[in-house]
Order: C-alpha cells, then structure tokens, then sequence
C-alpha cells in the first residue's frame, strides 16, 4: 500500500505549527490506540504506527525540512531501509505529554515500545527505548578555516554504559534481584474503594524505579550508577563559508541509548578566531590600506594580502581618504556554493607629521598656495613651525 503524505495523515496543513502538530497527533492517537479498538486491533495498530511515523517527522524541525524539500526520500535516512519501526520513534517521552499522565494514560502506554507498543508491561531499563541524550560543544578556529574548511578533532565527553556491570549498576552485572516491591513489574499499582466506584492508580516503583530489579551489590566501578564518563574523540568536516556561531548537527554523534534505542545528537557551534587583518560582514571581507601621501596623490600600484593569496591594486592618482576599493571574488565563500564574496578596501592616507621648509615651498608652489603671513598660529600640513 502506498504510503500516504504525513500531512494528510495528521490532517494538518503544511503550515501547521509544532502546537498543530502535537494537537493533531494527541487526538488521533487516542482515537486510534489498540486498547480503545479491541474489535479491530490489528488495523488501528497499523493506524497508531502511521500516525506517530509522522508524528516523528513533521515534529523534529530538521526531518520535516528534509521531508518538505525531498518527500519520502529526505526521510529515508532516518529509518533504515526497513523503513520506519518503533525503533525509530524518538517521541515515546512526548506520548506521556501528549496524551496526559492520568492512571487511564498509565494502563495504556505503560508498556514497551521494543517492536510493537502494545506488549507486556515494561521494565523500563530493559525494554523501553530510550532515546540517548544530545550533546552541545562548540569549537574555536582561525578565520582563514571560513575560506578553506578545517576537520578539527574534538573531544567529546559523554556518558556511556559501564564495561564492567554491562550498564545495571550491578557488581559483574549478576548481583540483582527482583525487586519485592513490585514483583519485577516496575509499577505499583494500588486501588481504593470509593462508594460504587474504584479508583486505580499506577506508579512507578521507588524501590527500583521502574527497572523491575534492584541492586544487591553496586559495581565497583561505576558505583551502582551503570553508566561512567568518557571522553570521545571525533573529527568534524567543517565545510567552507560557514558563518561565525552556526552549528552543525551531527546526527547520532551525541549520548548513547540504551538497548533499542538511539543515540542523542550532537551539535557543534563553529566560533573563528579574530582577525588582525580582516573582518567579515556576510560574505564579504574587510581590511584597511594606508597609503603614504605621495601614493594618494600620483598613484602606484600595492601588493596587498588577501584571504587566500596577495592581490595588486592599482590606486588611481589623487585617491581620496576613505576610498573603498571592491576585488572582487577575494571575499569568503558561500556555504555549498563556488561563488564568493569580495575583498572591500578601505584606503587610509597617512600623512606626515611635519614639512621641511623647502618641501612646503614646493607644495605651495604646485598647488597655487599663496605664503604664509604668520606662522605662530598655523597648523596642518601647510602651516607647521618654521
């Protein structure tokens, strides 16, 4: 059967905000649990499992623009070549938001996602598929990494399921128990009496927190945590013409899940290093010339550095102070682009702190300057003190 666009399957417009889409899902959801279509379970499964494989598209903003620009193949990635499973849902904290936490939530999703959401009643640690945590790191370079790329190697700190107690906290991973409490459930569940009616509550365990096991002698090594820190170390293709502060998503580069599960995100937030000859506004880059006064006034031709190599300028005779030269194509480049930006340059003149007496005559001289009368109270560059 075909597959069916994921806003026809929520029944929302492709506009739809994020509230849209978690009202839209939450209502559906509930009118499509198995639980609540017991004469036709078989069917609202396959509706509930199509409902939340939009769900976990049109909700995550990077898999619903992938899905915009590309369809069913931007996706594709994402799920496998099997296509989406229960394994891909990264949602299962939202279904309690969702759908709310009432003990009418409870007795529906209180279960293991594993293959299908619709088995035993879980032991969270073991059966449900946590999603691991993302990451956020951010990495400095030098400016020049904007023009040529850079593949910093990063070290990236996480958490990961102890070696030694295989993540249960356990010492050797063999020193549990069921938990007596709960019966190795992982709940509680408690009833009252109230005149006609019952009141059902289900909870989850505080002896074992859901895990249905609990500890008789914690690991040494992680000290009953099952999980210690470590440090990863990767390296990120950092593409040329990536502006200052953006981040770059690494999917699945961030904190491991557990079994079933997938791994969290990571993101990295490229920051470059100031530049004593550059600056850069877009796409463009900026830098200062000083020019000496004879070179402003006749002229000359100046090898000048630019993002990748050395350029020659001509300035023209007479250039004003503050004259901004462009070089075009000598600016960074643009993201996922051959084109790039320009190299603008701004001509400072310098002048001299002070005239020879014959160096003021020949100006005056060239430039009609009549003498001066007085030069007590004269300044600049005709004036200065005799």
């Amino acid at each position: 059967m075909a597959k069916r666009d994921y806003y026809d399957v929520l029944g929302i417009g492709r506009g739809a905000s994020i509230e849209e889409i978690k009202t839209a899902y939450r209502r559906l959801a509930r009118q499509h649990h198995p639980d609540l279509n017991q004469s036709n379970q078989k069917v609202a499964e396959e509706k509930f499992k199509e409902l939340s494989e939009a769900y976990e598209v049109l909700v995550d903003p990077d898999k619903r623009r992938n899905y915009d620009a590309h369809g069913f193949a931007g996706v594709e990635p994402n799920f496998g070549p099997q296509g989406f499973t229960w394994q891909n849902f990264t949602h299962a904290g939202d279904l309690e938001d969702l759908l709310g936490s009432s003990p009418f939530f409870q007795e529906l999703f209180g279960r293991g996602l594993g293959d299908s959401p619709f088995g035993e009643p879980h032991r969270r640690s073991s059966h449900v598929p946590f999603r691991g945590s993302d990451i956020e790191i951010s990495v400095r370079l030098p400016l020049s990494a904007a023009v040529t790329g850079a593949e910093p190697k990063l070290e990236v700190p996480q958490l990961v399921p102890c070696d030694d107690c295989k993540g249960t906290g356990a010492r050797n991973g063999t020193a549990l128990e069921v938990c007596p409490e709960c019966d190795g459930r992982g709940q509680v569940r408690r009833s009252q009496n109230r005149g006609y009616s019952q009141l059902i509550t289900i909870t989850e365990c505080p002896i074992c927190h859901g895990t249905g096991r609990r500890i008789r002698d914690p690991c040494r090594t992680c000290e009953g945590a099952g999980a210690i820190h470590r440090v990863r170390r990767i390296e990120v293709t950092v593409p040329p013409g990536v502006e200052d502060g953006a981040v770059l998503r690494l999917a699945r580069q961030g904190g491991p899940a557990n079994e079933g599960g997938i791994a969290g995100d990571l993101f990295v937030q490229i920051l470059f290093e100031p530049s004593d000859k550059f600056t850069r506004d877009g796409q463009d880059a900026l830098t200062d010339l000083r020019l000496t006064l004879s070179e402003a006034l006749f002229g000359a031709e100046i090898k000048l550095p630019t993002l990748s190599s050395e350029a020659v300028l001509k300035v023209p005779p007479c250039t004003q102070p503050e004259t901004r030269f462009r070089l075009r194509g000598e600016g960074f480049p643009r993201l996922r682009s051959r084109e790039r930006g320009d190299l603008i340059v701004t001509a400072h003149v310098d002048l001299p702190p002070e005239l020879t007496p014959h160096q003021r005559e020949l100006l005056r001289e060239a430039l009609g300057s009549a003498p001066a009368k007085s030069s007590s109270k004269r300044g600049g560059l005709f004036g200065g003190r005799r």
